[in-house]
């Protein structure tokens, strides 16, 4: 913790929000033991939260190895530890985020009115996936995008308009291909069953928050364009990759003051109630 809080005071961050790290979460465990995890994972994350006072806020982490445990977890987590959010991965227990079992705790999530993060999993098919770099440069980004633009498909944002995402990574590629979405989101010829929404997929895509950890600026000023201001979120992934190039990427964005004050700090404020 020495080394974060070192790294923080260099970044300039006055209080950051932590959550489970690993690029996968106890639901890969099944049954009791998942939630069982889960709530120790919580309780270490809320022990870390109250001793360094002021700095940190919390993402709880769920098992998903009994939907009822599931959803007691949020409530706890939520209502007991203070967490500010949910951290959820990009694919559940073997399944996509959309699957049927993970709708009732989506569900409970959405009417607790507190954000989902998003983060990054192996994708279910690794075919051609064989390298650390593959993984995390490519697999990575993909199964965000893949399994965020399906439970836009499912409907569940029609049922929950409060479930808000936050999708790490910039969105994965969502910003950049939103053209390409909304094109084939509708009937067509080559799509002869788009999903039943009750709005132009393009309005859900533009409810979503992205975090702003990418290294390349254009990506940046490309999510800057398509999301707007209001739904960046300032993000490093510490310690994870190149984690100062962000915040450098932040300052050299063409944009007013004021929006970079939003990026950095106003919307999290709001969204996180801080």
């Amino acid at each position: 913790m020495d080394a974060k809080l070192r790294d923080l005071e260099d970044m300039d961050i006055a209080v950051s929000v932590l959550s489970h790290g690993l690029p996968l979460g106890p639901d890969v465990l099944g049954g009791a033991e998942a939630d069982d995890w889960a709530m120790r994972i919580n309780d270490d994350l809320a022990r870390i939260i109250a001793a360094y006072p002021g700095k940190f806020v919390g993402f709880g982490t769920i098992g998903f190895g009994n939907p009822q445990r599931a959803m007691a977890e949020v409530d706890r987590c939520i209502a007991q530890l203070g967490f500010k959010g949910i951290q959820l991965f990009s694919n559940i227990a073997g399944k996509m985020l959309d699957a049927a079992e993970h709708r009732p705790v989506l569900q409970h999530i959405g009417r607790m009115r507190v954000p989902v993060h998003v983060h990054p999993a192996m994708p279910l098919g690794q075919a051609g996936l064989d390298s650390p770099g593959l993984a995390l440069s490519i697999g990575f980004p993909y199964d965000a995008s893949l399994n965020t633009l399906r439970l836009i498909y499912s409907g569940v944002f029609d049922e929950h308009p409060p479930l808000t995402l936050i999708v790490a990574h910039t969105g994965g590629v969502l910003p950049y291909l939103k053209g390409r979405i909304e094109a084939y989101c509708r009937s067509s010829p080559l799509v002869t069953e788009p999903p039943r929404l009750s709005r132009p997929i393009g309005d859900y895509l533009a409810n979503l928050y992205v975090d702003t950890v990418c290294y390349h600026h254009e990506a940046l000023a490309c999510c800057y364009q398509v999301l707007g201001p209001e739904h960046l979120l300032f993000g490093t992934d510490h310690p994870f990759g190149p984690y100062q190039v962000p915040a450098e990427l932040v300052d050299r964005l063409d944009c007013p003051s004021s929006h970079r004050d939003m990026i950095y700090h106003g919307n999290a404020e709001r969204l996180l109630g801080l």
